[in-house]
């Protein structure tokens, strides 16, 4: 868990910066709402402060006495979606903090790379995994990372996670090793709690959107094709 908390602190040094105690904050709100907070970071207002939690983001006063949740809009810049933004950066910054690469499944000629999370169980979860080949195929580097499905618990995550036969029918650059799995998979489902992964399976493409649920692998193609695109250009594309 070293590099989650390596990041939550390197995020939290830049409210203690603006002279208010981050991690009061954190067990302020956290107490009061009833949700994990992962990190706090400064806002453009001065006095309101963006807290990312496992029910996404939201911001607060100094105090975690007055709490808003939406979007935060930057007028003076083109209606620029602010909290899109930190949306990314955040899922940008902790697929970043993963630590050792595990999971990839490589293509032979990379054009694109992305990030999938999923269970084992679920039905449009398996449908996805048995179609990763026609992404790599096409080009399409995938980072697998597990999530706790709504009915599993995280003995059950670790009984299929770290079985030695895991996923053979891939050709993975590296399986969860025998040793330390469960640390290691601990540390993979923290990621995905602070992200908000609910959606199930859920991708985080190259500049931080989030696409949730079932996705053919040309859709994925196109998105990626198209990231740098002024607008989102899929409707299941979004915070």
């Amino acid at each position: 868990m070293r590099y989650l908390l390596l990041g939550m602190m390197l995020l939290c040094a830049f409210a203690a910066n603006a002279g208010m105690d981050p991690q009061q904050l954190k067990q302020t709100i956290g107490q009061r709402l009833g949700v994990r907070v992962f990190l706090v970071d400064e806002t453009p207002v001065p006095g309101l402060f963006l807290l990312g939690t496992a029910q996404g983001l939201i911001y607060s006063d100094a105090r975690g006495d007055y709490v808003l949740q939406g979007s935060m809009l930057d007028l003076g810049h083109g209606m620029k979606n602010l909290t899109r933004l930190d949306q990314q950066r955040q899922r940008r910054l902790a697929l970043a903090l993963i630590g050792e690469q595990r999971m990839w499944l490589k293509a032979p000629h990379e054009r694109h790379h992305l990030t999938l999370f999923t269970d084992l169980a679920c039905r449009h979860c398996r449908a996805t995994l048995d179609e990763l080949p026609r992404l790599q195929a096409k080009g399409v580097s995938v980072q697998l990372l597990p999530v706790l499905g709504p009915f599993t618990d995280l003995a059950e995550a670790q009984a299929a996670w770290c079985a030695p036969g895991l996923l053979g029918e891939l050709s993975l650059s590296d399986r969860l090793p025998a040793t330390g799995c469960n640390e290691i998979l601990a540390h993979y489902i923290g990621l995905s709690q602070w992200l908000g992964i609910k959606a199930l399976p859920s991708w985080v493409l190259p500049n931080g959107d989030l696409v949730r649920g079932y996705q053919r692998p040309e859709q994925l193609l196109k998105l990626l094709d198209h990231i740098d695109a002024p607008a989102n250009p899929s409707s299941s594309s979004g915070g």
